[in-house]
């Protein structure tokens, strides 16, 4: 694998296995100095809107200043912040006060950078000469061994080691990171700034200011595509948001069996893995709109079987479902991201979409705690189940979602209040994998060039 890849792909891992220790470890610490076990619930609801607006403003900060800068910048911040955590609490002593102020300065980094690396992505499938599927579904399976690995790792850390360690350990990721990415060449994600005639006399949008932020809303907006892709995003977060935050613990917590708990999540991310690798292996040889139909059919059949509320290995079942259609839907979504949007514009797209995504998890957490208690766990439930068949459904019939395979001349306003360039692409062929050489197929004839 060429070593622009690796860099990448290890600078990704790294930061994600940092923040899943950290959010297993924090807690931990906050209740230890606070004695307070609503304490961390307050610190994650104050940094809430700082990781909102970071998210959003980060976005055209990397516009501005480049991604490969951008995702080094903001591991550092987050190294930085996660390490002031035992030296505060060394010189000073932590209290409710200073967890929420590293709180927000680290919630004002951690977003940037994810963001900076969903921007980055086709950047190194180019430069690495890989697949950009195949790259994204290598990254999903990443994600979902973090997602396994970093929480039993925290656990097992807490029980051998001073909690002070586990941290220092957790700001260790984010710097390692940002070493990756410093490694990869200069010129990989650099901004490339608009000739006057690619542009057709309008000036950059990268070169605009704070109008600027509008664009990447009118991006998503004015594409059939990247509208449904993004409200099939937010749905997927009011949906697996409250499962795991709310409802999968109070259903084990009232079963009086909250060892249970660990295994059922398990289920779901070893079903993330096996997806996402299935992806990376097929997705560059079948239909991009059959691995989209495949995932919406593993996540509606096992939310299906959740709504029920059935015995643990049923449970467990359907979950490992879910996190099959998790791992399919994971990489494919950057993927069409990445090439219907310009690029001057990538950062503030994703950044749009990681912002909407951040603003209607909380919302979906409490919606589903209000159903808990004002009817029953079994109505939230199946509430919830139904509100991914109701997103299923519409991103079926979405007009966007009908051809995934190509890029289709569908033209997208990327200047400022209705000036600016038109970009559009007509049936542009994708890089399908035959043999481990890649090569270019045209969609509309099936014919190698």
């Amino acid at each position: 694998m060429n070593r622009i890849v690796v860099f990448f792909l290890g600078a990704d891992f790294a930061s994600l296995l940092g923040n899943s220790v950290i959010a297993v470890a924090l807690p931990w610490l906050v209740f230890q100095r606070t004695g307070d076990a609503a304490a961390t619930g307050t610190v994650a609801a104050v940094t809430a809107i700082p990781a909102l607006l970071a998210a959003f403003f980060g976005g055209l900060l990397i516009d501005k200043f480049g991604r490969r800068r951008m995702s080094i910048v903001a591991d550092l911040g987050s190294a930085l912040s996660v390490a002031a955590l035992p030296a505060v609490d060394a010189v000073f002593g932590l209290d409710l006060g200073l967890f929420i102020l590293l709180g927000v300065l680290g919630a004002l980094f951690d977003v940037p950078g994810l963001t900076a690396r969903d921007a980055l992505l086709p950047d190194i499938a180019s430069a690495g000469r890989i697949d950009l599927d195949r790259l994204a579904g290598i990254r999903e399976s990443l994600f979902a061994v973090s997602f396994l690995a970093g929480p039993a790792l925290a656990g097992l850390a807490l029980t051998l080691f001073p909690i002070e360690a586990v941290i220092w350990s957790a700001a260790v990721m984010p710097a390692l990171a940002a070493l990756f990415t410093s490694l990869l060449p200069a010129e990989v994600g650099r901004v490339r700034r608009l000739s006057a005639n690619e542009a057709n006399g309008a000036a950059d949008p990268a070169e605009r200011g704070t109008r600027g932020l509008l664009v990447g809303f009118r991006i998503i907006i004015r594409s059939s595509l990247l509208s449904a892709l993004t409200i099939l995003s937010i749905g997927s977060v009011l949906v697996m948001g409250p499962l795991q935050a709310l409802v999968l613990p109070v259903y084990f917590a009232e079963a009086g069996a909250p060892d249970l708990l660990g295994y059922t999540v398990s289920a779901m991310a070893l079903g993330m893995l096996g997806g996402s690798v299935a992806y990376a292996v097929l997705a560059a040889r079948i239909s991009r709109r059959a691995v989209f139909l495949t995932a919406l059919a593993c996540c509606s059949f096992g939310l299906a079987i959740v709504a029920f509320l059935p015995p643990f290995l049923l449970l467990a079942l359907g979950l490992l479902l879910v996190g099959i259609g998790s791992g399919l839907l994971g990489p494919l979504v950057p993927v069409l991201f990445a090439e219907r949007v310009p690029e001057a514009s990538r950062g503030r797209v994703m950044g749009v979409q990681n912002a909407a995504t951040l603003a209607v998890m909380p919302l979906g957490v409490m919606a589903a705690g209000l159903l808990i208690e004002g009817a029953s766990l079994r109505v939230a439930t199946a509430v919830i189940a139904g509100s991914w068949l109701l997103v299923g459904v519409y991103a079926i019939l979405a007009r966007g979602m009908r051809d995934l395979d190509t890029v289709k001349d569908e033209p997208v306003l990327v200047g400022d209040e209705g000036e600016g360039m038109l970009v559009g692409q007509k049936d542009e062929p994708r890089l399908v994998d035959d043999k481990d050489e890649p090569r270019l197929v045209d969609d509309a004839t099936g014919g190698g060039r």
